[in-house]
């Protein structure tokens, strides 16, 4: 259900889509995904210094880079399971003997903004 990935982040404004995306592939990227807000890459987890290095060299050093657990599939929730999920995840970050929670559900904006979370 989850799968290992390097990821690395570049704000927008350090190259356009197709810059970062041809930077990308060129490097050994699996995929690119580009926003308003910024670049996703995403690498397998063999790669992923090889390609953090090209893309800092072309591009400065990225916001952010790491090897992430990234789901595979993903559920969506109803708001009812929805809190139910965000209390259990709470619970499981105030404790310390917990490192990280990795989890694979979506919940539509509009139940999160009923629920009070914001993104």
């Amino acid at each position: 259900m989850f799968q290992r990935n390097g990821v690395i982040v570049y704000p927008a404004a350090a190259a356009s889509a197709d810059a970062m995306f041809e930077a990308a592939l060129e490097a050994g990227a699996d995929n690119v995904a580009s926003t308003a807000d910024g670049h996703e890459v995403l690498t397998d987890p063999n790669d992923f210094a090889s390609v953090r290095e090209g893309l800092d060299s072309q591009f400065g050093a990225a916001e952010s880079a790491a090897l992430a657990w990234r789901p595979t599939t993903t559920v969506v929730l109803d708001e009812e399971r929805a809190r139910a999920l965000l209390d259990l995840v709470e619970a499981l970050d105030d404790n310390d003997d917990v490192q990280a929670v990795i989890a694979n559900f979506e919940v539509a904006d509009d139940v999160m903004a009923r629920l009070g979370v914001t993104a």
